[in-house]
């Protein structure tokens, strides 16, 4: 699905362009370089690449692969998918560890718990090539990505800035939402005292496109939904949250998938928590 000259929808829960409990992932096109945000969990990898192909590219051709944020459920397909494309894996300096060593990750403990993965799901560890930090820039061909931490969600959260023919844009992953949703969730990690002190570094961006993790993405006047965030922020009553607002549809949905015939296709989706 194209999106804008230079990005491309090629994977995705919402808009059912792959698994279930897969993410929003954006193919970047800079030309002589393809750039993949985000994976998904892993159980979508054949049809990230079916999307690649459909969308005219050449899946050999993806030269790097860039997680937003260490949830599984952002980065599960990353492993296969350099497997198959020989793209190297780019990771946050923050997220890395956790990403290569899941044994004690709370998000996947919790999933596992409450059933959120399919019967038989094995969640497999991933070490990236390359980190990034909070600053770094990152050239995918003719473009060129500015690496921005926002913390909040996690740790490691990271926006990515860059300009398509000029308009711009903003991965998001899971730290902000249409209407200005956070991605607040109980989860170790997540801090409203980190969404204070990041979230101001979005501000006057003059952003056209918002692209999330999860959900709509919108093409024009971006910036009016970090700056409707930044604005709750600054109250005293709780802002609104993209997966609480999500959890009604997730148990009306998933949780019959989960128990009826169509168990295998997925699972009740918790954001790539």
């Amino acid at each position: 699905m194209k999106i804008s000259p230079h990005v491309h929808l090629v994977g995705s829960e919402q808009f059912a362009l792959s698994h279930p409990l897969d993410c929003n992932c954006y193919l970047l096109d800079g030309g002589s370089a393809l750039a993949l945000v985000d994976t998904g969990l892993g159980l979508g990898v054949d049809d990230i690449l079916a999307n690649v192909a459909a969308a005219g590219f050449r899946p050999e051709s993806i030269t790097h692969i860039l997680i937003t944020h260490a949830h599984i459920g952002h980065w599960g397909g990353a492993s296969e998918l350099r497997a198959r494309t020989g793209a190297r894996i780019w990771a946050p300096s923050a997220g890395a560890a956790a990403m290569a060593d899941i044994r004690d990750d709370p998000g996947i403990r919790i999933n596992l718990k409450f059933g959120r993965y399919p019967a038989g799901f094995q969640p497999v560890a991933c070490e990236a090539d390359r980190t990034f930090r909070d600053g770094d820039r990152i050239t995918v061909g003719a473009l060129e990505l500015s690496m921005i931490g926002t913390a909040g969600h996690t740790w490691d959260s990271t926006c990515m800035a860059f300009e398509d023919e000029g308009r711009r844009g903003l991965f998001t992953g899971d730290v902000l939402f249409y209407g200005g949703r956070l991605g607040l969730i109980n989860l170790q990690g997540c801090s409203l005292d980190d969404y204070r002190r990041d979230l101001p570094k979005l501000a006057n961006l003059g952003l056209d496109m918002l692209l999330p993790g999860h959900g709509v993405f919108v093409l024009r006047r971006g910036q009016k939904h970090v700056d409707r965030a930044l604005a709750k922020l600054g109250d005293f009553v709780m802002p609104e949250t993209f997966f609480e607002e999500n959890e009604f549809m997730w148990s009306r949905e998933y949780l019959r998938m989960m128990s009826g015939p169509e168990r295998s296709a997925g699972a009740e989706p918790v954001g790539g928590r």
